[in-house]
């Protein structure tokens, strides 16, 4: 990974918000079958109002750490596990090199 999208990555994981979205999805992120967490349920599990929460799944989206899906009327978000723990392994190599 170049250290441009490194810091894409660590640039939006560095905001408190955004870093308790990836630990609260990790879970439902997991496996085939992942089903992630509507938009609503975020809000209400990290007591976030909603246009604020808004914002940082857009951004967050856009640089790929998250995976939306339409399930019906509701948008369901899942981390991108691979992408997060891939760009954890390239810093980890780095700074062992």
């Amino acid at each position: 990974m170049s250290d441009s999208q490194l810091v894409g990555v660590f640039g939006a994981l560095g905001q408190e918000t955004r870093l308790e979205i990836v630990k609260l999805l990790a879970p439902h992120s997991r496996g085939r079958q992942a089903m992630g967490m509507a938009a609503g349920q975020i809000a209400a599990a990290l007591a976030v109002n909603p246009p604020t929460l808004s914002f940082h799944l857009k951004d967050m989206s856009l640089r790929h750490l998250l995976l939306p899906k339409r399930r019906g009327r509701e948008i369901h978000y899942t981390a991108n596990l691979p992408l997060i723990l891939s760009a954890l392994g390239d810093l980890v190599t780095e700074l062992e090199a």
